[in-house]
């Protein structure tokens, strides 16, 4: 009887979590394809007259190919400069055992609880004359998720024989040979999973690339919505067409990765 009530909560809070995550995405997608009227209304009823013409509109009027370049550039530069640092450093700590590398592993740690400090960080950009440049924001989220991609990664990284390395060593392999020939290729799970969660979070970001990034010109696909709200009220129907086109491509991105997420994730969970 314990376990038919336990069984039944589950599939309560289950359904719960559906809904707090499918209404609001309906409600986005209903409102992507009404008239100015309808959507202004914000409910969930269907459009009286289906208007697939505002993602054109959207496409158009919101500069989003303009955004869309910007953001492949920023979160690609992004995922890519973490995973190699990221597993660089995973690497390492997981494989020596010394007491300092481990205080080096607990500040790496730290990082996914302390939050960012931006005024010392423009501060920090404008020294370094790349404030408002592409560059200063790639290494500011980079640097921003690093954290995230150590954890991931170093618990994957245990989880490999360190046998492995001591046939490659005397076989004559350095040890950055036997990282990158040997070893980065059996990271393919935590790397996907490190590559959905960094995407997402950069591709999304809105604050640190407005504090960071001042002309327009190169602004990424989610301020593309400032197109459509103004002081004089708010095109609710475009601004939910430019939404679904914004996480399309992140979407995209997981549905093909999805799959080694969860071993990823449960891989660093185990001997983490």
């Amino acid at each position: 009887m314990t376990m038919r009530y336990g069984s039944w909560i589950r599939t309560a809070l289950t359904g719960v979590g559906t809904l707090i995550i499918f209404v609001p995405l309906l409600l986005v997608v209903l409102g992507s394809l009404k008239n100015p009227a309808e959507a202004t209304r914000l409910d969930l009823s269907l459009p009286g007259k289906w208007l697939w013409s505002n993602f054109s509109t959207v496409f158009v009027d919101g500069k989003l190919l303009n955004g869309f370049m910007n953001s492949v550039l920023v979160t690609a530069s992004t995922v890519a400069l973490s995973i190699f640092a990221g597993s660089l450093a995973a690497y390492f700590i997981s494989r020596r055992h010394d007491g300092w590398v481990r205080y080096i592993y607990i500040l790496f740690f730290a990082g996914l609880i302390a939050p960012p400090s931006m005024i010392p960080m423009i501060k920090l950009l404008k020294t370094l004359h790349i404030s408002g440049e592409y560059i200063g924001l790639i290494l500011f989220l980079t640097a921003l998720y690093l954290p995230f991609t150590i954890f991931i990664m170093s618990g994957f990284v245990r989880t490999l024989p360190q046998g492995l390395d001591e046939a490659a060593t005397i076989d004559g392999a350095g040890s950055f040979y036997t990282f990158t020939r040997i070893i980065f290729p059996l990271l393919k799970p935590s790397i996907a999973t490190t590559t959905v969660f960094v995407a997402i979070y950069s591709w999304n970001d809105f604050l640190n690339t407005l504090y960071i990034i001042s002309d327009s010109s190169k602004w990424t696909l989610p301020f593309s919505v400032y197109n459509f709200v103004s002081q004089y009220g708010t095109r609710w129907e475009l601004v939910f067409a430019d939404l679904l086109l914004v996480m399309l491509p992140i979407l995209i991105v997981y549905l093909f990765l999805q799959r080694y997420i969860i071993e990823g994730m449960t891989a660093g969970s185990i001997k983490g």
